[in-house]
């Protein structure tokens, strides 16, 4: 009787716990966009949460919008710094981690790293939790073209087309598209 009494009162505190710290990231979440968005005493607000509160829903919520003030500022490598956080404390929330990952390889192609964009697209293809497979490989492909990988971009384009089903028709179509124009302007090795 007295170890369960004990571990119902463990449960039952770390749910309250749990509970308190949420709340606590919510309002600072709450106060940081009471500032002037992208203003420097918002990006510290966010930092702070961030740093207080990185697992919570409201920590990770500032996570991504952080990035995306330096990606709008064109800070592309603390844009990727901040995605890549988010990715680490988001991965058992599969919509959350795939948003992550495309923003993570959206500052590399702003950066000026085409390829490894591409390579971070390809983390989301093969992510088994990935409703848009399709999309990501087809954004790895588009990099790979920019990085003038033209073979292993239409590599990626025939696989689209090979593997795609009813609900990936426009990734299927653009890839029909993107290996007919590669072809018509020489890029293509015959």
């Amino acid at each position: 009787m007295g170890l369960a009494a004990v571990l119902f009162f463990v449960v039952v505190g770390a749910k309250y716990y749990w509970e308190m710290r949420s709340h606590a990231a919510a309002e600072a979440f709450y106060s940081a966009n009471t500032l002037k968005s992208g203003s420097d005493e918002h990006v510290a607000a966010l930092v702070e949460l961030i740093d207080n509160y990185p697992r919570t829903p409201a920590g990770r919520q500032g996570m991504m919008e952080l990035g995306n003030i330096y990606m709008a500022r064109e800070e592309y490598p603390s844009a990727v710094e901040q995605f890549k956080k988010l990715v680490g404390k988001s991965r058992n929330q599969p919509m959350i981690y795939i948003a992550a990952l495309h923003m993570m390889a959206e500052a590399e192609l702003a950066g000026g790293d085409a390829k490894a964009a591409a390579e971070i697209y390809l983390k989301a293809a093969a992510d088994p939790h990935n409703l848009i497979s399709q999309t990501s490989r087809l954004r790895a492909a588009v990099c790979m073209e920019k990085a003038k990988e033209y073979a292993q971009a239409a590599l990626l384009y025939r696989q689209i087309i090979d593997e795609s089903t009813e609900m990936d028709s426009v990734p299927k179509a653009r890839s029909e598209e993107r290996l007919i124009w590669l072809a018509a302007n020489g890029y293509l090795q015959q």
